[in-house]
């Protein structure tokens, strides 16, 4: 639709696992990603602790860097087996930016790895 722009690059400059690119709107990820930048990302719903990934999460899109913690409330992180899963953490490079503790009902989507 109108939110997307279509780009040609060459080829050469495109990493091999990419899927897409967004551009870094902000400062919250300097000093390695400027506002503006073109990152590239491949597109993936699971994440490493310590990886920089593109994140659905409140009707809005984040680019940062994905850890986890113990839950705050075990039962919000808790499946129909009874398994306890970690709480996605949002962290930005700048230090001006608290870390985002994501909430469940708040919506959540990995949308991918950033490459670059």
């Amino acid at each position: 639709d109108e939110r997307f722009e279509i780009k040609e690059f060459p080829a050469s400059s495109v990493p091999e696992d990419a899927d897409f690119a967004v551009p870094v709107n902000g400062d919250s990820m300097e000093p390695i990603y400027q506002d503006g930048q073109l990152v590239w990302v491949e597109a993936c719903n699971e994440l490493r602790d310590g990886d920089v990934g593109l994140f659905m999460y409140d009707g809005s899109g984040y680019i940062k860097v994905y850890s986890e913690q113990t839950p705050l409330d075990p039962s919000a992180f808790t499946d129909s087996n009874g398994v306890l899963h970690p709480q996605p953490v949002l962290i930005s490079y700048n230090e001006q930016y608290a870390p985002k503790i994501v909430s469940p009902e708040l919506g959540f989507t990995i949308v991918g790895r950033v490459l670059s």
